[in-house]
């Protein structure tokens, strides 16, 4: 049996190239019963680490992948990488500190399901990642 048959809660993978963020996220998402696995972008974009044998080994559920500055480059990095069939068809969660600068950089696309911008904290990325896995519904905003 493989460790994604064995596995019984939903498995999140967190990109973001500040350990602070990734540790806050994992901790979240832990302590809200998923596992994770987790990597810094530099690896992912200096080579250090397949991110496609990295998808094939743990499969995880979601994604979640912060975007950092310059986002046009960063942005055609992650279109790049969506292409790869082991990433295609993954539900991804985007973070950005600068949801409309991103948007205004890039402009509407199907590529990412969810754009988390900041301010915003790992109880955020928590809820994205329920609603993309359809477990809660997401919150109207009271207005």
């Amino acid at each position: 049996m493989t460790a994604v048959a064995r596995r019984t809660s939903p498995l999140v993978a967190i990109f973001n190239s500040r350990d602070e963020v990734i540790e806050a996220i994992r901790s979240a998402l832990e302590n809200d019963g998923f596992a994770t696995v987790t990597a810094r972008l530099a690896e992912i974009q200096n080579g250090t680490l397949d991110l496609v044998a990295f998808i094939k080994v743990h499969a995880p559920d979601v994604i979640v992948y912060d975007l950092p500055r310059p986002y046009e480059a960063h942005w055609n990095f992650l279109r790049l990488m969506k292409e790869t069939t082991s990433l295609k068809d993954r539900m991804w969660i985007l973070t950005t500190t600068d949801k409309e600068a991103l948007e205004a950089a890039v402009g509407a696309s199907d590529v990412v399901e969810i754009i988390v911008g900041q301010p915003y904290g790992a109880d955020d990325v928590v809820e994205a990642v329920h609603v993309a896995l359809g477990t809660r519904v997401p919150e109207k905003s009271q207005g």
